[in-house]
């Protein structure tokens, strides 16, 4: 906390929102100028693990629950969190070009972010899955902290291209999310990440597909997509991911 006293003056529109995946609820702020500089500082970078970070740290910043842990929610949740902030930051419209591929109309889309619709959080998830009649895999859902441990187990590698990096980064993710086996042996609860990982990459692309698919089924959290279409030609698409460039500005 700052030692500045004038600080102690500002009205900082504190928030609260709530974390399903950790059963807590948080209190939130707007985005500072010096936080926004920092993300400034980042657009348009190609080092999307630095955006990730500097992101972490705008969350931490704008959370003021003394025992909030970045780590230990997951991602829907933490992406949940810069919507809200943002929302509280700038407001719930949120506007931004793309270019018609067919007329080359340039086209403005605003989206009400409270439109948006949102899964409920899944209830009673069941983390089993099945790969063989005696061989089951319990999943659990995958947290900030798994995927940065994974970053760090990826970048020990060498002679990676991007590609087979962002290919081995998710693979380590599912074996972090790992929580244990049925086995004709018994339960295995202290499996090691690495013959987690070994594991995964002799699944078939059946039973591989199985735990993929379980990710797919306890997804939840806001929709954050939009029907791409031109009102001047007549162009649409398929269903899009809502682009984030200058989504705090």
């Amino acid at each position: 906390m700052s030692e500045n006293a004038l600080i102690q003056f500002l009205n900082q529109y504190d928030t609260e929102v709530e974390l399903p995946s950790i059963s807590q609820k948080v209190t939130i702020k707007p985005i500072t100028t010096g936080q926004m500089k920092k993300i400034l500082a980042y657009e348009g970078n190609d080092d999307s693990f630095a955006m990730e970070d500097i992101l972490d740290e705008v969350i931490k910043g704008c959370v003021t629950t003394e025992d909030f842990n970045i780590d230990n929610i997951t991602q829907q949740d933490r992406f949940d969190l810069l919507i809200n902030i943002r929302k509280i930051t700038k407001g719930n419209e949120y506007s931004f070009n793309i270019k018609c591929p067919e007329c080359k109309t340039e086209l403005i889309n605003n989206i009400n972010i409270n439109d948006l619709e949102s899964v409920p959080f899944p209830q009673n998830i069941d983390t089993k899955v099945k790969i063989s009649d005696n061989f089951n895999v319990h999943l659990s859902l995958i947290t900030r902290g798994m995927q940065k441990n994974a970053i760090k187990l990826v970048k020990k590698q060498k002679n990676l291209n991007d590609d087979q990096r962002m290919a081995e980064i998710g693979t380590y993710v599912y074996a972090l999310s790992i929580t244990k086996f049925d086995t004709p042996a018994g339960e295995i609860t202290d499996a090691s990440v690495e013959d987690k990982k070994e594991l995964l990459d002799n699944l078939s692309e059946r039973d591989f597909g199985g735990i993929t698919s379980w990710y797919t089924k306890n997804d939840y959290g806001i929709t954050f997509t939009y029907k791409p279409e031109c009102r001047f030609c007549g162009w649409d698409d398929e269903e899009k991911n809502i682009p984030l460039t200058g989504f705090f500005f």
